[in-house]
Parts: structure tokens; sequence; C-alpha cells
């Protein structure tokens, strides 16, 4: 598992609108690593992915971060929920933290 294998997923994720929709149509946490880890060959855990997502998004608060970091840890398909739901920033985010698992 690795940090740079975080990052370049993250990476991906903001700016690949399929790879968006697939981790959103995937359905639980089984299914979104299995496609991730497996299928894409990202390796990374939860806590090296939200280290990314600290170091990406310096602007955001901590109580924005906790709400989706927490979210997801704890309920990915919330997670999920939210990446649909609102698109962009913290949808990424959510979408990441889910791709990392529990």
């Amino acid at each position: 598992m690795s940090m740079e294998s975080a990052a370049a997923f993250y990476e991906r994720l903001q700016s690949d609108a399929t790879l968006q929709e697939n981790l959103k149509a995937a359905g639980n946490r089984d299914q979104v690593e299995a496609y991730v880890k497996g299928e894409l060959g990202y390796d990374f855990t939860k806590e090296e992915m939200q280290k990314v997502v600290f170091e990406r998004n310096p602007e955001m608060t901590d109580e924005e971060l906790e709400a989706v970091i927490g979210g997801a840890s704890n309920d990915m398909m919330w997670g999920i929920t939210i990446g649909v739901g609102i698109g962009g920033g913290l949808g990424i985010i959510a979408l990441a933290i889910a791709a990392a698992g529990a």
C-alpha cells in the first residue's frame, strides 16, 4: 500500500467522470474495493487516502473534512450518497475515502 497509489487514484478521481460514475454505481464497500484495488490496481489504506485528502484540500475546514471522512468510514454508503448528491469537492473526497475501505 502506498501514498503514491493513493495520490494517483485521487488525481484520477478528480478528472475522470467515468470513474466517478463507476464508483457511485458499485453499491457497496466490497464492490468498490474490488473495482479500485482489483480491476484498477490501486492499493492504499484509508489512512493514506485521508492524508492525501488533507494535503490536497488545505482550504477546507476540519469540520467539512471530518463530516465526509467520518461518515464514509462509519458508513461507506453514506459517503457514496454524498458523492452522488453534491459532486465536486466533498463528493470527490467521499468517493476517495469510500474507495479506501474500512
